[in-house]
Formats: structure tokens, C-alpha cells, sequence
């Protein structure tokens, strides 16, 4: 492959594959958090009796919190923190657009299969992954996005 005359390749900004690494970070994040959401999930349906949709929003609401500090460390751990309190109410907000699509694929599942949990994960799974990629797209693009007009809040006029 030819490159242009003047062609410095350390001059290549940094940022050049810098969503995709946030993205694979994010990924590999969500295999953790994911895990221990659904295994608390199942715990809790074991021991209660309420349907598993509600138990799923429970759950979400409870890691919501720890979920946040640790995605905001490893994913987006160079962006500034003058924005925390917008960062944790939009990164709420999306957690509860996954928690809602899964808990209603869940809820109908458990009525229609009650007591069985791997149909349980799988349709929680199922509803996440619909918000998957949208989630990280509006946290990477909105929330966490670098300001442009040289104010701190990208939303900002």
C-alpha cells in the first residue's frame, strides 16, 4: 500500500482505533457485570416467588451503582470527571432501557415457563442484546463524548 508524499504514520492521532478499544472494553466488562446480574437474578427467583421481570428491574436498580464506577474506570477512564452527576443519571437511564426491554421478555417468559432459569437468562439475554450496542453507542457519543465547543458538556448550546 502507497502512501501520500509526507506521510508521517507517528503523526496517525492516537484516537484512531480508540472506539473500537472502548467498544472491546465495554465488552469484556459486560462479561463480567452480565454474569452476576443474572446469577443474583436466579438466586432471587429461587428464593422468592415474584415474577422474574420484576426481580430483573430489582436486580438492575441494586448494580446499577458499582456497574457504573466500573465501566466509567475501565471504558471511559481518560474522559474528565466535571460531568459526574449527568454521567451517572444518563448512564441510569440507559440501564434501565436494557432493564426494561430484558424484565419484559423476561416477565412473559416466567409466565409462560415459570421456574425455569435458563429460558429466564436466555430471554433476559435476549432483551439486553437488543440494547446492546445502542447503549454503548449513546454512552460513548453522548455521554461521554468530548466536548467540541470548548465547554465541558457536549449537550451544552
Amino acid at each position: 500500500m502507497t502512501r501520500e508524499p509526507g506521510y508521517d504514520e507517528a503523526a496517525v492521532p492516537p484516537t484512531r482505533f480508540a472506539g473500537a478499544m472502548r467498544f472491546l472494553r465495554y465488552s469484556v466488562i459486560s462479561l463480567i457485570t452480565v454474569p452476576v446480574g443474572y446469577t443474583l437474578l436466579v438466586l432471587a427467583r429461587a428464593r422468592w416467588n415474584v415474577n422474574a421481570g420484576l426481580l430483573n428491574l430489582a436486580v438492575g436498580t441494586v448494580l446499577t451503582p458499582p456497574s457504573f464506577v466500573l465501566y466509567r474506570l475501565v471504558v471511559w477512564r481518560d474522559h474528565p470527571r466535571d460531568r459526574l452527576h449527568a454521567e451517572i443519571l444518563q448512564f441510569w437511564l440507559s440501564v434501565v432501557a436494557g432493564a426494561m426491554c430484558s424484565s419484559l421478555l423476561i416477565a412473559f417468559v416466567d409466565e409462560l415457563a415459570p421456574r425455569t432459569p435458563w429460558l429466564i437468562v436466555l430471554a433476559g439475554l435476549a432483551g439486553q442484546g437488543i440494547v446492546f450496542v445502542a447503549r454503548f453507542l449513546w454512552l460513548d457519543r453522548v455521554t461521554f463524548a468530548p466536548a467540541t465547543d470548548g465547554t465541558s458538556d457536549p449537550a451544552a448550546p
